[in-house]
């Protein structure tokens, strides 16, 4: 059996914006999320944000594609390879979902079940950038 390298967690995920600092205050209002870094090199900036133990990574490129529409729907962006979505645990699935959608964060799927009989739920919502983010209740 071959060896395998030990991993402890998942230290942080990377999302390409087109307006660094409207992300990061978007996170921060929308979410919590606190500024931990930022830097850069020519043509880039980039910003490490967290809250509790999650970490993202956030670029600013002159040069990067903007997201395409594909990648803003759920029913689209799983015909995409790589990375689709940020996925974030909640306690309590309605209760932020209510609370989001009085703040005007669009819902993009609604509540509902994860279809593997443990009674987990999810919805979607998009952030600033349009980036689908999943809220994810355990069951």
């Amino acid at each position: 059996m071959p060896q395998h390298i030990a991993l402890s967690s998942l230290h942080h995920v990377g999302a390409t914006v087109s307006d660094l600092d409207a992300s990061i205050a978007w996170y921060r209002e929308t979410l919590g999320f606190e500024l931990l870094s930022s830097y850069g090199w020519p043509g880039v900036r980039a910003a490490f944000i967290g809250r509790g133990d999650i970490r993202i990574e956030l670029f600013q490129n002159a040069d990067a594609a903007p997201m395409s529409d594909e990648r803003r729907q759920p029913e689209t962006n799983l015909r995409i390879g790589g990375i689709g979505h940020l996925a974030l645990g909640v306690a309590d699935l309605d209760v932020a979902v209510d609370d989001l959608q009085g703040r005007q964060v669009e819902i993009v799927a609604p509540p509902r079940e994860v279809p593997d009989g443990s009674g987990s739920r999810f919805a979607f919502i998009r952030d600033n950038e349009g980036m689908l983010v999943e809220l994810f209740e355990q069951g």
